[in-house]
């Protein structure tokens, strides 16, 4: 029988090119998209489950509220570890990572920036999954000053990785660290992305704040017994903080929990995190899009499958005399259904080996097929392709074997409003999902702008900003200075602690006297600037004055704060208040200016209360140098800069970036799935069209006589176009009445992770329905424009 089905279908499909070719066309966009959605999706949702009893393992974060303001941490003290382990034996291990600033690696003559260093216990390759390359993993981490690098850093500096065993590398310019071991880079699909571990023993030896309850340094990794259940070690963490964390003098609360490891990708949104995070909701977006793509797909085949039923209707009959029953003709139409879609994912999986690398530069993955080593993935994508055919195949397959073989086969075959309804319901539906994915488009494009055109309250254009990194190097600042402002392309040059969008900032609680005179504990973002720091970033200051390094007291007893802590405080007259930045009165410091607001962070986030130090006489604090670089002779300005650097740091290479990159850096996630949602619009949008063209031919072939009565009472090729248009045109009104206000919805939704934000405008629907329309008249007018041309003599001979 199923031999049977299949010539059947393959004569249908022969005998009607066009119609195979368009169907094929359409179901094939459709299953690429599918394709490229699942294998993002799958791989999003795949983070850390390879590690070993990944069920098992978790990471402690917390909720800390203290002063005005609540936090969502990753980082615990390092003493909790040994801690937890000794009060709950359902604890199989754990694990403490801390990471470290960007260091400057040295082997013989190479030197240059290294990044993702973290200290870790021995214990990290029990708990979390590294695959060895050489050395003994186990052993690797116990000795201070023990480093692990991975697979790519030992190629990088090594001839092999088991030539880096052994071999000493410098860090700091002076500390020496002994290669114990070399180990796989972690898979793409982990949180953890380490370059090189360095034992944690090194971290008590180096700083005075690792064996501190009251010092948070260190990511905590706990791997259970099997079975435990995670709550009765929150239950010990809470525990142990009454015991040894809580401190009423600093009327602060902290919550600890554990976080399952495979849940720190998608759902864990904490401060201090060292880990790559994605979104629970892009995952939810992208599942729905690829589901709505695949069912425009379908409803093209339907429409297409409807608009040749007058055609097929005589074959029914006919099958239906010599002895076939429904249920037979339902198996064939749904087979050619199945047939077709497996024909259409042969050529997605074809066109998937050319359009995978423009999606993985889209997405910034590494997504690939896989057909061997993951067959469950062709089996999973097989069962969508079988779905999608059924579904395809469902309406015309009942619609078709309903026919009555004395009527068609007697010419009095017409088709029913119901199955009218139905085909226009089909495209309503398309047009629908594409106006949602159109405004989406359009909002997500209009917010990226908002974000690069508004003001961050500083001019960061042409601001160039340098690490000085080491302490050691501090010193040197003035020498760099001098020789920096030689050059007349350079406007001003300032020292700074901390680099704006960075978040190298510090927050600490200070207690602050209120409008009423009254002192009260808030939460203020601070950090040290030099005098020029105003100049050199474009900042204003709307009250008081700038530091002066002529006047002492500015040192420590001085502060400016920005608008949004004069706001928050209630404060009319600001200068002259009070700040307590720490214990005792030699920690006061009185306001004397107010900034003009800026943005320290992306405008994810609103502007919090800050507050600007001066920087020491001695330079101890400048981690940073910001230059304010004239626009012309860019090029020049910026060779003479380095080499200025490299004349004042010989053994530090240079590090340059300007601030307006690494703003445009925070919204680089958004920017590339707003690209990604275009593409996969634009498909929809040509995926409906091929549905358009379909009911276009329904259409057209319905009233094909009418058009030809028409044509012999006068009528013109301009009316008849506007007569064949005018149900279309209704069909995108409809749809319009019932897309805008889901995709309003959706899209103020998706705003509100933004604290400054565009409005939805006006224009982004008009936009939306002029495209769609245009789209319409012109995919139909092909159909139209044939049918208006017809000689009526051809039409009405019959008649």
């Amino acid at each position: 029988m199923f031999k049977n089905y299949l010539k059947i279908t393959l004569r249908n499909l022969w005998r009607n090119k066009l119609y195979a070719v368009i169907n094929v066309l359409g179901l094939a966009v459709g299953l690429i998209c599918a394709v490229l959605l699942y294998l993002y999706i799958q791989d999003e949702l795949s983070f850390d489950q390879y590690h070993q009893n990944a069920e098992n393992i978790y990471r402690i974060e917390s909720d800390l509220q203290y002063a005005d303001k609540s936090l969502n941490l990753a980082v615990v003290p390092g003493l909790l570890a040994p801690e937890l382990q000794k009060k709950n034996a359902g604890v199989m291990q754990t694990a403490r990572i801390s990471d470290l600033e960007p260091k400057i690696l040295k082997i013989n003559k190479q030197k240059f920036h290294q990044k993702g260093l973290f200290y870790a216990d021995p214990s990290i390759f029990n708990v979390l999954a590294f695959k060895p390359v050489a050395g003994n993993l186990s052993k690797a981490l116990v000795a201070p000053y023990s480093i692990v690098l991975t697979k790519t850093l030992a190629a990088k500096i090594f001839a092999s990785p088991k030539a880096a065993l052994g071999k000493t590398i410098i860090l700091d310019d002076d500390v020496r660290y002994t290669i114990k071991g070399v180990i796989e880079d972690a898979p793409t699909n982990s949180h953890f992305q380490p370059q090189a571990l360095i034992s944690i023993s090194t971290y008590k030896k180096t700083s005075k704040y690792f064996e501190k309850w009251n010092s948070s340094n260190t990511v905590v990794y706990v791997k259970l017994k099997p079975k435990v259940d995670p709550k009765t070690v929150e239950t010990s963490l809470e525990a142990i903080y009454r015991q040894y964390m809580y401190n009423k003098k600093y009327n602060a609360k902290r919550a600890m929990y554990l976080r399952p490891v495979t849940d720190i990708h998608l759902y864990s949104k904490v401060d201090e995190d060292y880990a790559i995070t994605g979104n629970i909701q892009v995952v939810h977006i992208f599942i729905a899009i690829a589901v709505l793509i695949l069912l425009i797909a379908c409803a093209n085949y339907m429409n297409l499958a409807t608009a040749r039923s007058v055609e097929r209707a005589k074959e029914v009959g006919i099958r239906k005399v010599v002895g076939s029953h429904r249920g037979q003709l339902i198996q064939q139409f749904l087979t050619e259904a199945v047939l077709l879609s497996f024909l259409a994912f042969l050529l997605s999986l074809s066109l998937l080996e050319f359009i995978l690398p423009g999606f993985n530069r889209l997405t910034g993955k590494e997504l690939a097929m896989h057909y061997t080593s993951q067959p469950q993935r062709i089996i999973g994508l097989l069962l969508i392709t079988i779905f999608t055919g059924l579904i395809s195949g469902s309406f015309p397959a009942f619609m078709l074997s309903r026919f009555k073989p004395y009527q068609v086969l007697k010419g009095k075959f017409s088709h029913s409003k119901r199955g009218n309804r139905v085909r226009k319901g089909l495209v309503v539906f398309q047009f629908c999902i594409s106006m949602i994915m159109i405004v989406g488009t359009l909002t997500v494009y209009r917010q990226m702008q908002y974000v690069k055109s508004k003001s961050h309250g500083f001019d960061k254009e042409q601001v160039l900003s340098l690490s000085i990194m080491e302490d050691y190097a501090l010193e040197k600042f003035p020498v760099l200075q001098q020789k920096l402002l030689q050059s007349p392309g350079i406007v001003a040059v300032s020292g700074t602690s901390s680099s704006i969008a960075d978040n190298s900032f510090n927050e600490s609680g200070m207690t602050i006297e209120q409008a009423n005179g009254e002192q009260q504990r808030y939460a203020v973002q601070h950090y040290f600037v030099d005098q020029n720091y105003l100049k050199a970033m474009g900042m204003n200051l709307t009250k008081g004055r700038n530091f002066s390094p002529t006047r002492a007291s500015d040192y420590e007893k001085a502060m400016i704060v920005n608008e949004a802590m004069v706001k928050k405080l209630g404060w009319k007259k600001p200068i002259g208040k009070r700040i307590n930045y720490g214990p005792g009165k030699k920690r006061q410091a009185k306001v004397i200016g107010v900034v003009k607001d800026f943005h320290l962070e992306s405008l994810y986030k609103p502007i919090a209360p800050i507050a600007l130090r001066f920087i020491p006489a001695d330079h101890s604090e400048t981690y940073y140098a910001h230059l304010k670089i004239r626009p012309e002779n860019l090029s020049q300005t910026l060779t003479y800069v380095k080499k200025a650097w490299q004349e004042v740091y010989p053994n530090y290479p240079y590090n340059g970036e300007f601030l307006d990159q690494r703003f445009a850096q925070a919204y680089q996630a958004d920017q590339k799935r707003g690209q990604t949602f275009l593409v996969f619009s634009i498909l929809a949008v040509l995926i409906a069209c091929l549905g358009l063209f379909g009911l276009a031919s329904f259409t057209a072939r319905q009233r094909v006589k009418e058009i030809g009565i028409r044509k012999v009472l006068g009528a013109s090729i301009p009316q008849i176009l506007a007569l064949l248009s005018s149900g279309f045109v209704r069909l995108v009104a409809i749809s319009s009445v019932i897309a805008f206000p889901m995709a309003y919805y959706l899209m103020n939704q998706w705003l509100q992770n933004f604290a400054y934000r565009t409005g939805i405008h006006w224009s982004v629907f008009v936009l939306a329905g002029v495209a769609t329309l245009l789209v319409t008249l012109l995919t139909i007018s092909v159909q139209s424009l044939r049918v208006a041309r017809v000689n009526p003599v051809q039409v009405l001979k019959d008649e």
